[in-house]
């Protein structure tokens, strides 16, 4: 599989948090599947435990945009830097709807081979999200 091809898996990947496409996540990953990110510890393996994700995040936020920044890949892996945004409108991670418009950064590492997502890593900046929600208050500048 080429670079080209894996960003290409990737944007399909990405596509579906927007879209709402959950069963393309069945041909997107990997039956073997495995989720390595800290913030989701007990996801399944395989395609199942991403659906949840995914249909948190549209719920919680459904007109959920995710905009690609940085795309780089070699050999089976691809590194993205992105930025989900959309509007605070359902629970999302136990956070009753606020309203608010979210602006979050992430960077995530996926190999790919055989033309699917095999494992997953990924970094979120949570605290700033908190903050967005409304959870964890802002610090003050001095």
């Amino acid at each position: 599989m080429s670079a080209e091809e894996s960003k290409a898996t990737m944007r399909r990947y990405f596509g579906i948090f927007e879209q709402g496409n959950i069963d393309l996540l069945d041909e997107l990953l990997a039956a073997e599947y495995v989720n390595h990110s800290p913030a989701t510890p007990d996801l399944p393996i395989g395609p199942e435990g991403v659906k949840g994700v995914v249909a948190m995040f549209r719920s919680g936020i459904p007109d959920l945009r995710v905009v690609v920044e940085d795309m780089i890949a070699e050999g089976d892996k691809v590194a993205t830097r992105y930025t989900l945004e959309g509007t605070h409108e359902g629970e999302l991670f136990g956070v009753p709807p606020t309203g608010q418009r979210l602006s979050v950064k992430s960077i995530s590492m996926e190999r790919v081979s055989d033309g699917k997502i095999q494992e997953h890593w990924r970094i979120t900046d949570s605290l700033d999200m908190m903050q967005q929600l409304g959870v964890v208050p802002m610090p003050e500048h001095a």
